[in-house]
């Protein structure tokens, strides 16, 4: 069984993304309001830990602090993942140009062309090469596209030389919802996902203080073995599981390869 390794995350991003940081970019005034500060017995050098109560509150200030950090382009709020679609839908028309879609946005069976490709692929490799391809292949469907109609079309998605620049976009998506694959389950909830040109690339799992990481990773290997993240959700290549004291990330290992030892 393939080995998953875990990293926790460099104590400097995590300092910046849950400690002090939050003290300087949000307000004293208005973090005294969400979290205690923890001052005496809980030092890591010159570091003083935000100690929050409530997991929302948390959620709150990681996506305030990430909107500073990169993630710029909107927060997309309790989507389904017909919404994340039709976002994906909308910025892969408007990352390519009119010689490839004319002036015609791509439709519904289209995305569903892509999804179909997406679902054929069995390996967290085979996924990594689809994200890192730049571009992905349709055959156009939409009639009012005479131009291209019945063509194939290969369409832009993203291209790592483009970090934080040129046509990328950053989102954050908040309590989407995972779509069970058994209709005896009920559909799930994560805590954040963050988008790169509309695709769903990092899941992070979120805890409340006095919460041991731990517990964010067996939700996440909870999620996995139930198959939420399917479809669309099967493009995730990172999984952070994090509390304000500490945060692990890892790539995802493809569903039922989670190894307990790791």
């Amino acid at each position: 069984e393939p080995h998953m390794t875990t990293w926790h995350l460099p104590r400097e991003f995590h300092q910046r993304l849950c400690g002090g940081m939050l003290k300087y970019s949000l307000g004293v005034d208005y973090l005294s309001a969400s979290a205690r500060e923890r001052r005496d017995t809980a030092k890591f050098g010159e570091r003083r830990i935000m100690i929050f109560d409530s997991e929302s509150v948390f959620e709150e200030n990681v996506i305030t602090v990430l909107k500073q950090h990169g993630w710029k382009d909107g927060v997309l709020r309790y989507p389904t993942e017909r919404d994340l679609l039709d976002n994906w839908k909308d910025i892969l028309y408007n990352n390519n140009d009119i010689d490839r879609l004319g002036k015609y946005p791509l439709t519904d069976g289209e995305m569903t062309q892509i999804i179909e490709q997406i679902e054929t692929l069995r390996t967290p490799l085979a996924l990594n090469s689809f994200v890192n391809g730049r571009t992905v292949s349709i055959t156009r469907d939409n009639k009012e596209d005479v131009a291209h109609f019945g063509k194939e079309v290969s369409l832009y998605i993203y291209d790592r030389k483009e970090i934080a620049g040129g046509k990328s976009t950053y989102q954050i998506a908040q309590q989407p919802v995972y779509p069970a694959k058994n209709k005896m389950l009920n559909s799930r909830r994560g805590d954040l996902v963050l988008l790169i040109n509309g695709m769903p690339l990092i899941h992070i799992e979120l805890k409340k203080s006095g919460i041991p990481v731990s517990q964010a990773t067996n939700q996440i290997e909870k999620y996995a073995h139930e198959g939420v993240f399917t479809g669309l959700f099967r493009l995730v290549q990172i999984f952070v599981a994090m509390n304000p004291d500490d945060a692990v990330y890892f790539a995802n290992p493809g569903v039922d390869k989670f190894n307990p030892s790791y």
